[in-house]
């Protein structure tokens, strides 16, 4: 009785745990779909990620993008990088959404460029798959 009851209360801080993991996978799997050597089956992986219907949006740029068209720009930029290294340095996990502030390392050309301050990126989910992504940047 006093496992199950530990279980219960516990429950709430395992809800989070998929979205999260999910966030983690989408930002490396991403971030290998430009590293050169990547592959459609990199690109898949991303796409096994994402609703059917899912946006990707980024206000500062005017971008509203339906996931075909997404996944037409990870191939569009597929391979195109020596290395790619996003590191996730915050997170704000909420209902069915979470916020994440992250920094990239990227080397082209042997050139080594990193973010100058922190991005922001906004995941919201359905039936646990990334229904949305919003660039704040």
């Amino acid at each position: 009785m006093r496992k199950l009851l530990i279980v219960l209360l516990c429950l709430p801080l395992f809800a989070n745990a998929s979205p999260l993991r999910t966030v983690e996978q989408f930002v490396s799997l991403s971030d290998a779909t430009k590293v050169k050597g990547a592959s459609q089956a990199d690109i898949d992986a991303v796409a096994a990620l994402l609703t059917d219907d899912m946006r990707y949006q980024h206000p500062n740029y005017g971008a509203d993008l339906s996931k075909a068209d997404f996944i037409a720009g990870l191939v569009n930029y597929m391979g195109m990088a020596d290395s790619l290294t996003s590191n996730i340095s915050n997170k704000i996990v909420g209902d069915n959404a979470i916020t994440i502030a992250f920094v990239s390392t990227t080397v082209m050309d042997g050139k080594q460029e990193v973010d100058g301050k922190p991005l922001m990126r906004l995941f919201e989910f359905k039936d646990g798959k990334i229904s949305l992504i919003r660039e704040y940047w």
